[in-house]
């Protein structure tokens, strides 16, 4: 298809002609994983050096040349290691050439860290950018390699001051050397990929999510190194398999190209067609803007296809002059793969308690009784952040690095960071700061051993367990009107076999094993204390030769069943955790980093497991009935309609088989989980509708109230909750903290969705001078108004950042 050029000066910057009607852009990268199948250590040493070295060399003796730079992780190593190297590195980057393609300390995974902590990480990325003299802000934020992204993807980036995007890795995608099964079964019924492939035939779009907020969005349908072998003959220049020689002949040249128009073009809704290179760890290619000058010469006018090498951001430049003639999409590009949402369940805790810890310790900087201890505090945390960052990298809290990368470099990183956290809480922390002591009600819920059960009353709920049952639920009725909730013994752990891994469920891939076992051995009598005002019932279940211990915790002023299931699954095996519902709905509703979430029962797999932050509610589409589902940590989730939901407990799959021998390349990492695991979790049965956004929040911040969590944590959040507040009770506020950028305090708020009405912000004992709405980079937008000490603003999105002076 033809389009009318617009002769821009970018276009002309970049020298393509005035009657070039079609333009194949390159960009050059190297996708750089700070530690995947090795340890950091050992890529730098390995490729990462040599790569930049060579790099600053071809962009030196190539004035047009650009490359790019994913992320601030491998750049900050070899600007520590390489001083001599730094004058150079500054330079190419204020002159643009070496581009920055995120202000991120990683290529996070989006579906598992908390909305802070994605923010935060572009926020460390761009302050050592700063702090170091290099002057790129970047609008465009690459996720190169993650395994699906958050479906409010917009929502967080815009909150930090990007427009625009680019993906690759979408449910029902092909994706070579993962899916070892015809490219013809691609891309599967339903998916995002046949959306983008099939109905809209474009690879380019606006990425509207239900909040409202847009991203000019790229796709690599073709992989992210999709032009890597340009110059080269063999398979691949991917360090795992390497197998490839140079070849830069005209001819070889001539015909990648028309391969990479041919893939493209039909998927075109401009001039401009996008070609990525930059397969992990691969080397510039050698005179690469000379190979494309001499195919522009010799071959150009007889295709019709300008060939330029140039940034990623500079594509989305180009195209965003078409964008009327580009779809508007609603985009969930998930279930990629949906065994990384609870691989590893240790790791992931320890990725999150420390990004809690570190937004504890800032809170706890500004009481008080810390006052002046703000700016030292946070140069103590700088390193402890760092590291917090580089955990929400899509190989570290994904669990998808093998065991001796996870034991010897991510769980040290991890605890040393966590050390010096907890020692500065410690320190900040007022004198005799007790663990809570939770009020003592003058009843707990009216129990009674009978016929072989546990029966129990609260005011919600008749409960009703067997005995021997391990603590599955036999009946559950409603206590005021006495209508039965289940349709069958629930709370039940089921054993699944599995021939899955730490990337995929063995239900996902051609060849994989997902077999149900049942539920577990009962090996001892139920437990009943009464504690703290509430009723414990608890007991121990063996699955698969592993003893699990599982708790039930009822309070008369809570509907909430609280529930924890502690153990370790057996290698080879998932556990999951089943309530048997008749509620029948095609819609779950759940939130994800950046919003919330309406998804249908099944996609692409079956069982589709779905992952979510922290809840998932389902409403009977006749009835008034409906289920709430929450956690503490991200989980995974799934629906049958009319009979159970189930999510995932504890998972210890170790590496992806096809017919129990066959490996994937793609998915080449083995991994044990050698640690306990506790997941804590509770129910709650409503009336059914529209979901609950205004009650939510507390009930999200109820399961911090943990009967198990021995620590002072609770009453050390307590103590700092007091200031700032705010005046609705649909707000968070997730971080209060020392401005990193220019003077003050912020603070960022998060909804479940976009309000209709003012929020206030009043800091009790503080008068408020000023405030400033600016993004999650701490760059001001606008002043807010003051009065009377406090501020008021409408929310720009879900999330907002604002700056108080006092």
């Amino acid at each position: 298809m033809d389009y009318t050029t617009k002769n821009t000066p970018l276009r002309q910057r970049l020298q393509i002609p005035d009657n070039a009607k079609h333009v194949l852009i390159f960009s050059e990268s190297s996708h750089w994983d700070p530690d995947w199948m090795y340890t950091s250590e050992a890529y730098y040493e390995r490729f990462v050096r040599h790569n930049l070295d060579v790099a600053l060399d071809a962009l030196e003796s190539e004035p047009r040349r650009v490359y790019s730079i994913e992320c601030m992780f491998f750049l900050r190593m070899y600007w520590d290691r390489c001083p001599e190297q730094r004058d150079r590195v500054r330079a190419l980057i204020n002159e643009g050439r070496l581009r920055l393609t995120s202000s991120g300390v990683t290529t996070a995974d989006t579906l598992l860290p908390s909305a802070e902590a994605i923010l935060r990480d572009l926020l460390i990325g761009q302050e050592w950018l700063r702090a170091n003299g290099l002057n790129q802000e970047p609008k465009l934020a690459y996720f190169t390699d993650s395994f699906g992204c958050s479906s409010a993807l917009p929502s967080l980036l815009n909150a930090a001051g990007f427009d625009r995007t680019a993906i690759t890795r979408v449910d029902g995608m092909y994706f070579m050397g993962c899916d070892l099964e015809s490219g013809k079964h691609f891309p599967r019924p339903g998916s995002s990929a046949e959306l983008l492939l099939k109905k809209e035939r474009s690879l380019d779009f606006v990425w509207r999510d239900r909040n409202g907020a847009e991203l000019l969005t790229h796709w690599n349908a073709y992989t992210y190194g999709q032009g890597d072998m340009l110059a080269f003959r063999g398979l691949t220049r991917v360090y795992l398999v390497g197998i490839y020689w140079p070849t830069r002949s005209e001819r070889l040249v001539a015909r990648r190209i028309r391969e990479y128009v041919t893939q493209l073009q039909p998927h075109s809704r401009t001039p401009y067609m996008f070609c990525p290179i930059g397969f992990d760890f691969v080397e510039p290619i050698p005179d690469l803007v000379g190979l494309l000058d001499r195919y522009n010469r010799n071959t150009y006018p007889e295709t019709g296809v300008w060939a330029v090498l140039a940034g990623l951001d500079d594509y989305l430049t180009l195209i965003e002059d078409y964008r009327d003639n580009l779809p508007v999409l609603e985009l969930d590009p998930n279930p990629y793969w949906t065994g990384f949402y609870t691989a590893r369940p240790a790791l992931k805790r320890r990725c999150h308690d420390l990004v809690d810890d570190l937004l504890l310790a800032e809170r706890m900087s500004l009481l008080p009784d810390n006052q002046g201890a703000e700016q030292t505090i946070t140069e103590e945390l700088q390193d402890a952040w760092w590291r917090a960052a580089v955990s929400n990298h899509h190989d570290f809290i994904t669990g998808t690095s093998p065991d001796e990368v996870v034991e010897e470099e991510q769980i040290p990183w991890l605890e040393e960071a966590a050390t010096i956290t907890h020692a500065i809480i410690e320190r900040l922390s007022p004198a005799q700061s007790e663990p809570a002591v939770r009020a003592v009600h003058q009843t707990v819920p009216v129990w009674q051993r009978e016929n072989g059960a546990v029966k129990v009353q609260t005011p919600y709920y008749l409960i009703e367990l067997d005995e021997n049952g391990g603590g599955a639920i036999a009946n559950l009725h409603r206590a005021d009107t006495g209508e039965s909730l289940l349709t069958g013994v629930s709370n039940e752990l089921i054993g699944y076999q599995e021939t899955g891994g730490l990337w995929r469920m063995g239900h996902e891939f051609w060849g994989g094993k997902w077999e149900e076992q049942g539920p577990g051995q009962v090996i001892n009598r139920l437990q009943v204390q009464e504690l703290d005002g509430g009723l414990e019932i608890s007991g121990i279940t063996e699955l698969g030769g592993e003893a699990i211990q599982r708790a039930l915790w009822l309070r008369n002023d809570s509907p909430l069943i609280r529930c924890r299931v502690e153990g370790r699954a057996a290698v080879g095996q998932t556990v999951t955790v089943r309530v048997c519902t008749d509620i029948s709905t095609d819609q779950l509703m759940m939130d994800t980093p950046g919003g919330v979430i309406v998804r249908p029962e099944r996609r692409i797999y079956t069982p589709t497991f779905w992952p979510l932050q922290h809840f998932v509610y389902i409403a009977d589409t006749q009835r008034p009935q409906g289920l709430i589902l929450l956690q503490m940590l991200p989980g995974a989730v799934s629906y049958r309609r009319g009979a159970y939901v189930e999510w995932v407990a504890l998972r210890n799959a170790t590496r992806e088989k096809m017919f129990g021998f066959i490996t994937i390349p793609g998915n080449p990492a083995i991994g044990h989980e050698r640690e306990a695991y506790a997941l804590d979790y509770a129910l709650m049965f409503t009336p059914g509708g529209d979901w609950p956004q205004a009650d939510l929040p507390s009930l999200i911040n109820s399961m911090a109230d943990n009967p198990w969590d021995t620590s002072n944590h609770l009453t050390l959040h307590h103590l700092t909750a007091a200031a700032p507040t705010v005046d609705r009770s649909d707000i968070w506020i997730t971080a209060v903290k020392p401005a990193a950028r220019g003077e003050g305090i912020i603070v960022r708020l998060y909804a479940l969705a976009v309000l209709d009405a003012p929020v206030s912000i009043t800091w009790y004992g503080r008068d408020i001078r000023e405030a400033f709405l600016c993004d999650a980079r701490e760059r001001d937008f606008q002043p807010l108004p003051v009065k009377n000490g406090s501020v008021s603003l409408r929310m720009p999105g879900v999330l907002a950042t604002v700056r108080l002076l006092f």
